[in-house]
């Protein structure tokens, strides 16, 4: 069965391509060989045990078959957000599906001081030189699209150009070549993005935290890896209320990414602080 991400995969192709005829690969290196060191998305949110989840929030103004805001402004946003508790910000870049743009990743970059993930259905090293002259500190790479051995090179592309690769699985069965790759930071996404069908309308909020606390408890790989020091593990997605981010606490999970319920949100930074349990 075609998948949404596999629909994905052949308009990024297409998305590269033009973009490749108005900037050169190589010009894009040199202007990334230019750029000082951003903030380090890994030290940021490595938590201690005495210390709360890390808050990763994300800026999208959409998503399948879901309006988040009419229109954004990034720069309110991120605002709210640093006043809310992130520690980071997660920009998604996608244009169709999800509103963004290497633009608002721009923008973010210069009003906030916080590390930036580039959250983007990464296929070439082209895309991660995108995101990293724009001021990413970190891109995400989607386990889905890449074979191990695959995975193992574009994540050395990513560290040659001072990027953190953030490896992303969405099915249980992605998780074991992630893992023999020993990634120093993994996501795993309650969401099963990786079996939503070609239309994502069908499917798309299918997912539960608990996904997370399951995969756990049946992986001693997944144990084994976070034992590690400096290993860093992400929830994304299906968090709404304090509760959730408490049941994270069963696990030594370090962050949890949030995207629409806080970009929904009538007030983000009350929002965000309920999550924490602070008095406004």
């Amino acid at each position: 069965m075609k998948t949404f991400l596999d629909r994905i995969r052949i308009q990024k192709l297409k998305e590269v391509e033009k973009r490749k005829e108005k900037i050169s690969e190589h010009n894009l290196r040199e202007k990334v060989e230019t750029y000082s060191n951003l903030p380090k998305f890994k030290n940021q949110l490595l938590r201690k045990s005495n210390e709360e989840i890390s808050l990763v929030l994300e800026v999208k103004s959409k998503s399948p078959g879901r309006k988040n805001v009419d229109s954004l402004d990034p720069e309110k946003v991120v605002c709210d957000y640093e006043m809310g508790g992130a520690k980071a910000i997660s920009v998604l870049t996608d244009e169709n599906w999800f509103g963004g743009s290497l633009e608002t990743l721009e923008k973010v970059r210069r009003v906030s001081s916080l590390p930036l993930l580039h959250k983007e259905f990464i296929i070439t090293p082209y895309q991660l030189l995108e995101g990293r002259v724009r001021g990413s500190s970190a891109a995400l790479i989607l386990a889905y699209y890449f074979q191990e051995l695959e995975l193992a090179e574009i994540i050395n592309e990513s560290k040659k150009i001072g990027l953190e690769a953030v490896v992303e699985c969405s099915i249980e069965d992605e998780l074991k070549r992630v893992i023999a790759l020993n990634p120093d930071i993994l996501m795993i996404n309650n969401r099963p993005i990786a079996k939503i069908p070609e239309d994502p309308s069908k499917g798309y909020d299918i997912g539960s935290i608990n996904v997370i606390l399951s995969w756990w408890e049946r992986n001693n790989d997944l144990r084994d890896w976070k034992r590690q020091p400096d290993k860093l593990l992400i929830s994304a997605s299906c968090v709404k209320t304090f509760k959730d981010i408490q049941s994270l606490y069963k696990i030594p999970c370090d962050a949890v990414l949030i995207g629409n319920a806080a970009m929904k949100a009538n007030d983000r930074i009350a929002f965000l602080h309920s999550l924490r349990q602070l008095k406004n």
